[in-house]
């Protein structure tokens, strides 16, 4: 009989679950083992209830109906919360008999106790709207979009593309901060932004706006000392392109847009245009907001993060890496960098974490329904590619993630200061 079978009501007592014993051993913080014991008339009350249920289950499932009746008890005894939950203990696990009692291990984490010390925290807020110039700029961009493209040598000038290999390097760092292969970049105009991997680089986008054509290209840059990320203030780095070919394109006429989009006439588009910006500047803002938000917290939030899961998280990272690169083994820097980025998403999940059970925010198939819009309108792409995206890569944690993070963002206004810039 499957194991999904409902049991039959049933007058007897609840289970004596004061009967487990439960070892709780203190290891380095935040980190605790729980060595369980479960006497041999227990582990009999539990099968023989199973059986009177209806259920026929093997060795195996009522293993793990046990484990999962004693980690309920042992939580309810540590007491604590969990980022990361219970993780059972390599060959600690006994083998189910009625005849014998019932043992295994486990390693949890616990989340720190009391307030969050959160306030004050300083945010730039972009004040930005949308004006007759913005919406020329953006037809211009909509005629370059149904433009014609064709391959092109010479010097650079607003409109064209370069599609490449990005690397981005910062001084006092070994490995790059940012890499992206096969990278589609516009050359902006005058008066607009330029943008790689979320870091805003107008210098890089001024020098190639009238440099000459090659297959690798390098700019140096510099971030100002005020810089959103403190992580960047005041360092200086360089944007590396390679394997580069470049398009020119030549814009489609007013009327070619407006039969794209369907559109009868150019002041119906100006109108659907303005709105779409101010729509978009808005949600740039909020991304550029919450980029500031979780630097902050990073760095000045002090609290024990578990060096398990950091190690654990590491050894399947390389083995991944290693996979996709081909390569029998990493270089130190390689390592290190690696390791930098575990440290930093088992931090950032941990508050998280943190912040969740502090507040009670919970994530709702509605909220994650929204950051799948979200990540719609930003690739340009319909929500329902994004949401098969990570259905096949088994990652929908990831949109959750994502949407519990704006919700933490828009939680916490109340602690942050904002400056606005224009």
């Amino acid at each position: 009989m499957s194991d999904q079978a409902k049991t039959k009501p049933t007058n007897l007592p609840p289970i004596d679950v004061s009967k487990i014993s439960i070892g709780i051993t203190a290891l380095e913080a935040p980190d605790y083992q729980l060595d369980f014991e479960v006497p041999v008339d227990l582990v009999s009350e539990i099968t023989s209830r199973i059986s009177e249920g209806g259920l026929t289950y093997n060795e195996q499932q009522m293993s793990n109906l046990i484990v999962q009746v004693c980690l309920d008890e042992g939580m309810q005894r540590l007491d604590r919360d969990s980022a990361w939950g219970a993780k059972l203990l390599a060959k600690s696990m006994g083998k189910y008999s009625i005849e014998k009692p019932f043992t295994f291990s486990v390693a949890v984490d616990t989340l720190p106790e009391g307030k969050i010390p959160i306030t004050d925290v300083p945010i730039q807020r972009n004040c930005i709207q949308v004006d007759d110039a913005l919406v020329d700029s953006e037809m211009k961009e909509q005629q370059l979009s149904f433009g014609t493209k064709n391959a092109f040598n010479g010097v650079l000038a607003y409109g064209d593309e370069v599609e490449c290999n990005v690397s981005i390097t910062i001084s006092d760092v070994d490995e790059p901060v940012e890499s992206i292969k096969q990278c589609a970049l516009r050359i902006p105009g005058e008066h607009q932004t330029f943008t790689i991997a979320g870091l805003s680089l107008d210098s890089v986008g001024v020098e190639l706006r009238g440099c000459q054509s090659n297959e690798e290209l390098s700019f140096h840059f510099d971030f100002p000392a005020d810089y959103a990320a403190k992580r960047f203030q005041g360092k200086s780095g360089t944007v590396h392109l390679t394997n580069c070919t470049f398009l020119r394109i030549t814009p489609s006429s007013l009327e070619h847009v407006l039969e794209q989009y369907g559109t009868p006439n150019e002041t119906i588009l100006r109108t659907q245009i303005k709105m779409s910006l101010q729509h978009n500047f808005d949600r740039e803002n909020t991304n550029f907001m919450m980029q500031q938000f979780y630097a902050y917290l990073s760095e000045n939030i002090e609290m024990p993060f578990s060096k398990r899961m950091i190690d654990g998280q590491f050894q399947e990272m390389c083995k991944k890496e290693l996979e996709a690169s081909g390569e029998e083994e990493f270089t130190n820097q390689q390592k290190n960098s690696l390791m930098q980025r575990v440290i930093a998403n088992v931090k950032r999940l941990t508050i998280n974490a943190w912040i969740q059970r502090t507040y009670k925010i919970g994530v709702s198939e509605e909220d994650i329904d929204e950051q799948t819009t979200i990540l719609a309108e930003e690739r340009r792409v319909r929500p329902s590619d994004i949401k098969e995206e990570f259905l096949a890569e088994d990652k929908i944690y990831i949109l959750s993630n994502m949407a519990l993070e704006r919700k933490i963002f828009d939680r916490l206004q109340d602690k942050m200061v904002f400056t606005d810039v224009s």
